[in-house]
């Protein structure tokens, strides 16, 4: 009971002394905004305003519903050229007051929650300008009300003469009211207690309900704050704390998280206490906030607050190249070399012997002296503030002259020899720095081109590297191209192509091809051929072939009659070259349409028989499809014995 005073007793202190919510708020229950391009135009619904509905810059006692407003009345008004919330073609409520105090605008709303406080706003302006009535205008004066549908007054706040501005200006009036836990629809009365004279004029803009929960403050690990910057390599589980201030009887809670910096939200699952413990992520921008409102109303998302957003930045780490070793032989060069990022924004710190400091990326050690030799630190920075160190450790050698020998040009699948000359002792690398052979000979077998390293010390300790490109070379890559087709006697292109490392190249057959030494001959076969294209690889390697059919269609000439009678000429009606069409069909019919032949696909002519009988002596029809896509083929077949 003693919780129940205080929260009343926070709600009547509220009511004395209109105010907005400085606790969590939730999304806006109503938001009257008057429409934008997406909802239709026109006047309030019948009875909300006494005020008559006009088009344009309203006379006294009149309104209209608009996105803009520009000249009213000799530009004595403020130009409005948007709402107050630049939604694209957002409207507003424009308003010439009539000239006596009068409610001007009533509205029942519905779908609140009880024993729930909330924020009622309102955006006002004044459109008067400063100069305009000589200077002193009537200044709009509103109450704002809100009853009971029985006309119990629940809370009444009024904002007094609003002043003109030199520039139009929008300000939010509002205040806190408390239904009771029965009390879900409540009654909005605004009136304007300014009397006649020049001015009394105005705009009104998104009219909202939304609830407001106690303040709700928010501690990470323990240390208060709604924000942190975290280096993606220093991530630990971190715990998100919220203290919630007193205004509920019987609270419920769910976290949610943003990752498009509140945009959208989602619940996160079983995160329902005032604390929620948070794992390692991606690098990106991480919004959490604490939704929170009574059980009785738990599955209605308009009755619950929203604490302000707790801001978790996990950063990309600083690059690292590794720990390096680099021997070099006294005079030589040394070229030092800091880690690279994706970003830009990084910044470098050296730190070595003999005082050596730097702050470009990659700082040249010259003339390299035995007292060069020591651990050289690079410290890389971001922006944002994370670091990582890399050690380099040098040492300085007397010089020897290290070589080698072996092939550096190799085909792909061949290995070879590549052997050491100079120095005693040998330490060999593939290019990602990793140690591979000790010994003065090394079999390598690379499918890729790639630089092996090689470190020759003698038995003073004097040292050389070398680096040793071996070049792979792959067969080419052959495409013959798409396969053709064409009407015999006619001709057509290939279309080869070849890509990667190639000496040259031939095609097969050569038989009616022009332009064989191209990679687009002119073909003109008699029958369907297969064409091969050959690329050789470079220095005598492998070779690569692909092939390409060109399908040869011949013309079509169906004889017009054919002789049946067994003596050995013309006893089969046969149509040549239609074999070529592998897809090709043959129907034939009576003068009644009826099919007496047909052969799907085409591979034999026709005997004169149907169902093995001769037919009569006459004239048949046949339809020929050739299966290509061209037009079908018609005509009649005389028939004699």
């Amino acid at each position: 009971m003693r919780y129940c005073l205080i929260v009343l007793s926070l709600f009547f202190g509220l009511s004395a002394n209109a105010q907005l919510c400085n606790g969590s708020l939730g999304e806006p229950v109503v938001n009257i905004n008057f429409g934008n391009k997406n909802s239709a135009a026109g006047p309030l619904r019948p009875g909300v305003t006494n005020l008559g509905y006009v088009t344009g810059c309203p006379l006294d006692g009149n309104y209209s519903i608009v996105n803009a407003a520009f000249g009213c009345f000799g530009s004595s008004w403020h130009d409005i050229p948007r709402d107050h919330t630049g939604d694209e073609e957002g409207r507003f409520m424009l308003i010439n007051a009539t000239n006596a105090p009068s409610v001007f605008y009533v509205d029942t709303i519905a779908g609140l929650c009880g024993n729930t406080s909330y924020e009622f706003g309102a955006w006002v302006a004044n459109v008067l300008k400063q100069s305009s009535c000589s200077g002193s205008g009537t200044k709009p004066n509103l109450t704002f009300t809100i009853e009971t549908l029985s006309g119990a007054v629940l809370q009444s706040y009024t904002t007094g003469p609003l002043l003109e501005e030199a520039n139009l200006t929008f300000r939010q009036y509002g205040f806190l009211f408390k239904p009771d836990i029965n009390t879900t629809t409540i009654v909005l009365r605004i009136a304007n207690n300014a009397g006649a004279g020049c001015g009394n004029d105005l705009a009104i803009d998104d009219i909202t309900f939304r609830p407001c929960g106690p303040v709700m403050s928010a501690n990470i690990d323990g240390e208060a704050g709604f924000n942190k910057n975290i280096c993606s390599n220093n991530q630990t589980i971190m715990t998100l704390g919220m203290t919630v201030g007193p205004g509920y009887i019987n609270p419920v809670y769910q976290w949610q998280i943003s990752t498009d910096l509140g945009n959208t939200w989602r619940d996160i699952a079983g995160a329902t206490n005032t604390s929620y413990i948070r794992n390692g992520t991606n690098v990106g921008t991480y919004q959490y906030r604490l939704l929170a409102g009574e059980s009785v109303f738990a599955t209605i998302p308009t009755c619950r607050t929203a604490s302000s957003p707790i801001t978790i930045k996990i950063n990309n780490a600083a690059p690292k190249i590794g720990n390096q070793f680099i021997n070099q032989c006294i005079g030589g060069t040394i070229n030092l070399a800091g880690a690279s990022g994706s970003g830009g924004g990084l910044s470098y710190l050296w730190t070595g012997p003999n005082g050596f400091t730097s702050t470009i990326r990659n700082p040249v050690l010259p003339n390299i002296k035995s007292g060069d030799t020591g651990r050289y630190i690079v410290q890389v920075s971001t922006t944002e503030g994370c670091t990582a160190s890399d050690t380099i450790s040098i040492t300085a050698f007397n010089a020897i002259n290290g070589s080698f020998s072996g092939n550096t040009v190799i085909c792909l699948g061949d290995s070879t020899v590549l052997t050491a000359i100079g120095g005693s002792q040998f330490e060999w690398y593939n290019q990602t720095r990793a140690p591979i052979g000790t010994t003065a000979s090394l079999l390598v077998k690379p499918f890729d081109t790639t630089t092996y390293q090689l470190l020759l010390r003698d038995g003073a300790g004097c040292a050389d590297s070398i680096n040793i490109p071996l070049y792979v070379i792959k067969p080419p890559l052959v495409d013959a191209g798409p396969n053709r087709t064409i009407m015999q006697g006619n001709s057509i292109a290939l279309l080869g192509t070849i890509s990667g490392q190639n000496s040259g190249f031939v095609w097969s057959p050569t038989t009616n091809m022009q332009q064989q030494n191209t990679l687009t001959p002119l073909v003109s076969p008699l029958n369907t051929t297969t064409y091969s294209l050959t690329g050789y690889g470079l220095n005598g390697c492998a070779a690569s072939q692909d092939t390409v059919q060109v399908r040869v269609f011949v013309s079509i000439a169906p004889p017009n009659s054919f002789s049946p009678n067994g003596d050995g000429v013309h006893d089969i009606w046969l149509v040549p070259g239609l074999e070529t069409y592998p897809n090709a069909t043959l129907s034939i019919f009576n003068r009644d349409g009826q099919i007496l032949y047909q052969a799907k696909p085409y591979f034999e002519g026709w005997d004169g028989t149907y169902k093995g009988k001769q037919v009569p002596i006459g004239v048949y029809y046949y339809i020929i499809n050739r299966g290509n896509g061209e037009a079908l083929l018609s005509g009649s077949i005389y028939l004699i014995r």
